[in-house]
């Protein structure tokens, strides 16, 4: 009899009430990207993620825990402005049907994009994203999990505007105040906000959302956001309080505006990578400060970079940094492995 028992309790999952997820799709910028550039490397055997290549990104570490693939949904090609000339072709767009939406350099809501690869006006902010998805499939099946990633360019953007004196708000060169940069960086978390409430409405069930902001401090910040090149380098100083500061606002906001959205899982990234820092060594980690790709051509992205340029035999394992923003593969498994500690409650 107790074995007929637990052979019907079997049967119906022992009452296991997680989602068994069946599909994955990917929203987002660069940390998500898992290919869109491809054909920008001029390798076929480079997928160009922005990490050393072929490593994985996190949300492909994930799809692997429940037997899924993440391909890229469009192909982006090199753009002569982008890049600073490393071709002198204009960047394209083909849309070639994969999951994984996410693009390197996309904000959340807002053009221009600022990646250093494709065109500016093509590359797809993560809004745009989420419309064409919703263009083909109307509604998330119950049992997908969606993974986003956004905001990291909108702060870059704001930095941008105010230090260099580009046009990334609409607003005409060197006409973004402070002031102005965190009403942008506001208005683009609410845009966040109101894209998860889209994506609830359109049946989705399990959504991951990454924070904002690394206590890691990355080379690129590391250099610009130093005081003496905010002396000499910037039209206005952006000091590295500010960046953080307008971090901190971004994640307050979409906090405050996912509280009552229980579908959504946010991972405290900055908590994440904290624990890295405070012990490099317990994950692997022998260099959390320099860069581990040493590649020049086509541009000094990691897009570009493979395990034959970087600057130890082990680096995409050792150091944090694969290029001047994004992490190596191991700093991605460290990331997944935390997802996925929280998505245990709530998937199979």
């Amino acid at each position: 009899m107790a074995s007929a028992v637990l052979a019907a309790v079997s049967g119906c999952g022992g009452g296991d009430d997680r989602i068994p997820v069946k599909s994955i799709t990917v929203f987002g910028d660069s940390l998500s990207d898992v290919g869109s550039y491809r054909a920008a490397t001029g390798d076929p055997a480079n997928p160009g993620k922005f990490t050393v290549n072929p490593g994985n990104v996190w949300v492909e570490n994930v799809a692997a825990h429940y037997g899924l693939t993440v391909t890229p949904n469009r192909s982006l090609t090199l753009d002569k402005d982008a890049s600073s000339g490393a071709t002198n072709a204009t960047g394209t767009a083909t849309v070639i049907g994969g999951n994984g939406y996410a693009e390197g350099g996309a904000r959340v809501a807002m053009l221009p994009s600022v990646s250093g690869i494709g065109n500016n006006q093509l590359v797809a902010p993560v809004r745009a994203q989420v419309n064409r998805y919703l263009q083909t499939h109307d509604r998330f099946p119950d049992n997908e999990l969606v993974l986003i990633s956004a905001g990291g360019n909108d702060v870059y953007a704001q930095f941008s505007a105010v230090c260099w004196h580009t046009d990334d708000n609409g607003l005409g060169a060197g006409n973004t105040t402070i002031d102005i940069a965190s009403t942008k960086i506001a208005e683009s978390a609410q845009a966040l906000v109101d894209m998860l409430r889209q994506i609830r409405s359109k049946g989705a069930q399990l959504i991951v959302l990454i924070s904002q902001g690394n206590p890691i401090v990355s080379p690129f910040y590391r250099y610009y956001s130093s005081p003496e090149y905010q002396a000499k380098g910037c039209y206005t100083p952006v000091p590295a309080a500010q960046t953080d500061a307008w971090r901190a606002q971004f994640n307050k906001i979409v906090r405050d505006g996912i509280a009552s959205m229980p579908e959504v899982v946010y991972v405290d990234a900055q908590a994440t990578w904290g624990n890295v820092l405070a012990n490099p060594a317990s994950y692997g980690f022998t260099n959390l400060i320099d860069k581990a790709c040493t590649n020049t051509k086509l541009t000094t992205s990691a897009t570009f970079c493979t395990r034959a340029t970087m600057a130890t035999p082990n680096a995409d394992q050792t150091y944090f940094w694969s290029d001047a923003s994004h992490p190596t593969p191991r700093g991605h498994q460290v990331l997944s492995d935390q997802v996925l500690e929280l998505l245990k409650p709530r998937a199979r």
